[in-house]
C-alpha cells in the first residue's frame, strides 16, 4: 500500500496514475478542502483519496496506517492559500514523523535539483526535510529533478507557444536538463521498492541538456513559425529581501537566477540503473503543440 502526499497537484495526480499501474492499494492524501472535481480523478484513476490536514498529526498517521511507502511532493508553491513555511518545511517534517511513527518501511521525497537555490526559503526547506529524512529511521529516496517542462515551458512562466511569444530569463545560452513531470512520476514510482533507490539521492534530468534558445527552436521547428522571445536580465547576485517580501517570491527569484545559471544533469548513468525512456523537449513540445509525431 502507498500513500501519495500533494496528490492533487499535477506532480502528485501523475504519481498515483503511475503508482496505480505498480501493483497495490494506492492512497492519495487531500484535504477537506480540496476540489471535489480533483478528488474525483483520483477516483476515477484507481486511488482511494484519503483526508490529512498537515498541521494535525494525529490524520497524517491515520493516513499512513498499512502503508509500505509514502510518495510526497507536496509544496505550496502554486498555492496562493499556503505559505513554504507551513507545507515545504513543517508539513513534510510532519508527515515523516508520522510515517516513522506508523511504521512506514519506505519514503520518497521530491526535492529538486541540488544546483538549484542556496539560501531562499524553498531551497532551506527542502534541504532541512532532506536531512531530517536520511535521520528517520526509514529507508528514504530523495529525488532531485531540474527545471520541469510542463512548468518552466509553459504559457504560466511566459513560454507561450500557442501566441508564439516566449519570455528567457537571462542570455537563454546556458543548458538545462529540462525533464516532464511525467518522468519524475515514473522515477517516483520505481523508487518505492527498488533496491537502486534505497538511501539514495537521485539526481534527475531529462535526456538531453538544451540552452532556452535551443528549445525555442524546437519549438519553432515542431510548429513551423518562428517565435518572439523576450529576454529578461537577471542578476547573478541575490538581493537582499525587502520589507514584506513573501517567501515564495524570494524563492522564486532563486529558481529564476538557477535557471539563467543552467542546470545540467548527466543522466547515463541513471538510465542504466533504472528501465526508464525519458521525454524529450521535442516529444513534449509535439505533444503540446498538437503536431503529430
Amino acid at each position: 500500500m502507498f500513500l501519495v502526499a500533494g496528490a492533487t497537484g499535477h506532480l502528485g495526480k501523475e504519481i498515483c496514475r503511475a503508482l496505480t499501474g505498480h501493483g497495490g492499494t494506492v492512497r492519495a492524501m487531500v484535504r477537506d478542502r480540496s476540489a471535489p472535481d480533483a478528488v474525483a480523478s483520483l477516483e476515477a484513476m484507481g486511488a482511494q483519496p484519503v483526508v490529512a490536514a498537515l498541521d494535525d498529526p494525529d490524520s497524517l498517521k491515520a493516513a499512513c496506517v498499512g502503508c509500505d511507502a509514502v510518495v510526497s511532493s507536496l509544496t505550496a508553491m502554486g498555492r496562493q492559500d499556503e505559505t513554504i513555511e507551513k507545507v515545504d518545511r513543517a508539513g513534510q517534517l510532519a508527515l515523516i514523523a508520522a510515517a516513522a511513527e506508523e511504521g512506514v518501511e519506505r519514503f520518497v521525497y521530491v526535492s529538486f535539483s541540488g544546483a538549484i537555490g542556496k539560501d531562499d526559503p524553498l531551497t532551506l526547506a527542502k534541504r532541512a526535510v532532506e536531512r531530517t529524512l536520511k535521520h528517520s529511521g526509514m529507508s528514504w529516496t530523495v529525488l532531485r529533478p531540474s527545471y520541469f517542462m510542463e512548468s518552466w515551458l509553459a504559457p504560466e512562466l511566459g513560454f507561450d507557444h500557442a501566441a508564439g511569444r516566449v519570455r528567457i530569463f537571462g542570455d537563454g545560452e546556458k543548458p538545462i536538463s529540462w525533464i516532464s513531470l511525467e518522468d519524475v512520476a515514473r522515477f517516483a514510482a520505481e523508487a518505492v521498492d527498488s533496491e537502486e533507490a534505497r538511501n539514495a539521492v537521485l539526481e534527475l534530468g531529462g535526456p538531453e541538456a538544451l540552452t532556452p534558445l535551443e528549445a525555442v527552436r524546437v519549438f519553432e521547428q515542431v510548429t513551423g513559425r518562428q517565435f518572439e522571445v523576450e529576454h529578461v536580465p537577471v542578476d547573478s547576485r541575490p538581493s537582499p529581501p525587502r520589507p514584506g517580501t513573501d517567501s515564495r517570491e524570494a524563492s522564486i527569484a532563486a529558481l529564476i537566477r538557477a535557471y539563467a545559471a543552467g542546470d545540467v544533469i548527466p543522466m547515463e548513468d541513471m538510465l542504466d540503473r533504472f528501465d526508464l525512456e525519458l521525454t524529450s523537449v521535442e516529444q513534449y513540445a509535439r505533444r503540446v503543440a498538437g503536431a503529430s509525431p
